[in-house]
């Protein structure tokens, strides 16, 4: 009786680990973008421009950052940062999707909370600024943007993220900065997101 436990036992065990390899297969098989970035360029009437590639699925999407600005990435996300600005950055950011997902009104208002609740721990006077549907496509697809501001120790910021639905995959393009600094960052940032193509 009890080397038939034993062997019950064994096989509830293998079972799992079987449906643990099951999962992070299926979760590599819908990877959404890596973020990891490599150096790329595209040349235009003799100009070059330079780029970073990403990948998905077997191919590139280039990208083209705002002139002058730094980056650092690895696969699950990528952040840039404008030169002599302080405290001000962008970033391109994922998570999975469990299906498909429309930016419907249950879904912006999912996002709009998701945006509020995203500021610093210890911020005040957090406030709703905008809401933009479709203020640009990301590989054809329709977007939504949500801006807030907010005070933190002594400082006014807005934060801004523009949400594009993959087919799997959530991307997350944040942009934030000063107040007194965030439409020129914002500006750029949003303007370099137009050169996202997918090959």
């Amino acid at each position: 009786m009890r080397v038939a436990r034993q062997r019950r036992l064994g096989l509830a065990k293998m079972r799992i680990y079987l449906a643990i390899l099951l999962l992070a297969f299926l979760s590599s098989a819908r990877a959404g973008v890596d973020f990891t970035p490599t150096g790329g360029e595209r040349v235009l009437e003799g100009i070059v421009f330079k780029q970073i590639v990403f990948h998905q699925d077997g191919h590139t999407i280039a990208y083209e950052q705002p002139r002058g600005w730094t980056f650092t990435g690895n696969a699950g996300a990528i952040k840039l940062t404008p030169p002599n600005v302080s405290q001000a950055q962008a970033t391109m950011e994922q998570s999975p999707l469990s299906a498909p997902q429309t930016l419907d009104d249950a879904t912006t208002a999912q996002v709009r909370q998701q945006v509020l609740a995203s500021v610093p721990n210890g911020a005040q006077k957090v406030a709703l600024v905008a809401e933009e549907k479709n203020p640009l496509r990301i590989n054809q697809r329709e977007t939504y943007a949500v801006t807030v501001s907010y005070s933190f120790y002594g400082q006014d910021y807005e934060l801004s993220v523009l949400f594009a639905n993959l087919a799997d995959t959530q991307l997350r393009f944040r942009t934030v900065a000063r107040k007194a600094d965030f439409e020129q960052v914002h500006r750029a940032f949003r303007a370099s997101l137009f050169t996202l193509s997918w090959q």
